[in-house]
């Protein structure tokens, strides 16, 4: 994987966009792995995600599709 870079500026534009977009692939492949779950009121979900992807992003992983790979990985209980 070739997107592991040294650390962006993390208020870049397209870094935003790419952590946006991984956040909403990311719940989409939760929402279908969990269909009885009531997703809309998770915000500890919500909360865990956003730090995790961030966190991603700070070490270097700029591109969405990566990002929710090591997200769906890294979050606990929810594989």
């Amino acid at each position: 994987m070739g997107s592991r870079n040294p650390p962006p500026n993390l208020y870049d534009p397209a870094l935003l966009a790419a952590v946006e977009q991984a956040f909403d692939a990311t719940w989409t492949v939760l929402e279908a792995r969990e269909p009885f779950r009531d997703f809309d009121k998770d915000n500890e979900l919500k909360t865990e995600l956003s730090h995790k992807l961030n966190a991603l992003a700070a070490d270097g992983v700029t591109d969405a599709i990566e990002l929710r790979e090591w997200a769906l990985e890294g979050l606990s209980g929810h594989r």
